[in-house]
């Protein structure tokens, strides 16, 4: 679920009602088939967003402050998962191929008032033009932004599982090989305005537009272990998690435009196009229960979260020296952050192709 991450938790495990307790593993005779499919709320968390104007030191020098706005993205959306398995006949293994989609937008807004540092823009290239005076008791300067966000990803995998059955405790350690894109899409608007203090008269205004898309692309694998209880016929709760790893190709592509009136200070266009190679590490934990309302259906729900450790994001473009006549300049380029995201939902799992029955 989440980040460009999004993964499959085990599905859980198909075994028949609560059976006597063994005092060593049983052979489970089966000739099954299930397929189970889920539907979950989404709680996606992206790096900071800081592109567009940045605050210039009003010293000797005029050295880069920094970015006047930053925006956190938390994006709210849906996923889906499904899966078919089959468990060996004779055995305690089951094969299973699954995959999974999620869609999250979000968009959050800011305003900003720079009254003791100058105001520049910089474009993703790294180039910009002279700064705005909004220091002192002259002039004041103000900036409003907006940045939205559109987030999608896809995975697909195969896994292999053994179901370990204890009386009511079923252990199932679980192996998989995964697959799978994910894309940020972000739009930010900014309107920048030089006000006279004396009169609160507008003397500049300007805007900076910026659309720029992150799409990132894993293959991996990982481990975990699930564990469920039998409270009674009916009820199933259990826990999962898992731990993997992934070699994570990133591509970044962006276009930006500033422009400013009655002086035109801001007045540009730019565009960028970088990739990054990076090995990531992805975790998850769930927890959840289970209803059997039929032989063969049974009803789930669960809650739980996805960390990566290597989240992409874009780093703004920066300078060094004097902002007139910069001793450097530094475009826009990939940065990464670790991040959770969250996700809760229900779902049902079917089974058919044969009982399943176990023996000593």
């Amino acid at each position: 679920m989440g980040l460009g991450l999004t993964v499959l938790a085990a599905a859980p495990a198909v075994a028949a009602d609560v059976t006597p307790v063994y005092k060593a593993r049983p052979a489970v005779v089966t000739e099954g088939w299930y397929v189970w499919a889920d539907g979950m709320y989404e709680r996606v968390n992206l790096p900071a967003y800081s592109l567009g104007f940045r605050s210039v030191a009003n010293v000797a020098g005029l050295p880069d402050a920094g970015i006047q706005q930053s925006f956190d993205p938390h994006l709210n959306g849906a996923g889906v998962r499904g899966g078919i398995g089959h468990i060996v006949p004779g055995t305690s293994f089951r094969l299973e191929a699954g995959a999974s989609f999620v869609g999250a937008s979000g968009s959050t807004s800011q305003a900003t008032v720079a009254a003791s540092n100058d105001a520049a823009l910089f474009l993703l290239n790294g180039s910009g033009q002279v700064a705005f005076f909004c220091t002192g008791v002259v002039f004041a300067c103000t900036t409003n932004g907006t940045l939205s966000t559109s987030y999608t990803a896809w995975q697909a995998n195969g896994k292999v599982l053994y179901d370990w059955k204890y009386g009511a405790v079923t252990v199932t350690p679980f192996g998989a090989i995964f697959g799978g894109t994910s894309r940020a899409r972000q739009t930010l608007t900014q309107s920048f305005t030089q006000i006279r203090i004396a009169t609160g008269a507008v003397e500049n205004a300007g805007t900076y537009v910026a659309d720029t898309t992150l799409r990132w692309t894993d293959v991996g694998a990982r481990v975990g272990l699930e564990t469920s209880v039998a409270l009674a016929p009916a009820w199933t709760v259990g826990i999962s998690g898992w731990v993997g790893a992934a070699g994570r190709n990133t591509h970044f592509t962006g276009t930006d435009a500033g422009g400013s009136t009655p002086l035109p200070i801001f007045n540009g266009v730019s565009f960028i196009g970088t990739s990054d190679t990076r090995n990531v590490v992805l975790a998850n934990a769930e927890a959840g229960f289970a209803y059997r309302v039929f032989p063969a259906v049974v009803l789930r729900g669960f809650a739980g979260l996805n960390y990566d450790n290597r989240v992409p994001g874009i780093t703004g473009p920066s300078y060094t020296g004097n902002v007139n006549t910069p001793t450097t300049r530094t475009p826009a380029s990939i940065y990464y952050r670790h991040e959770t995201s969250y996700y809760a939902g229900g779902g049902v799992l079917w089974t058919f192709g044969g009982p399943v029955v176990a023996k000593n």
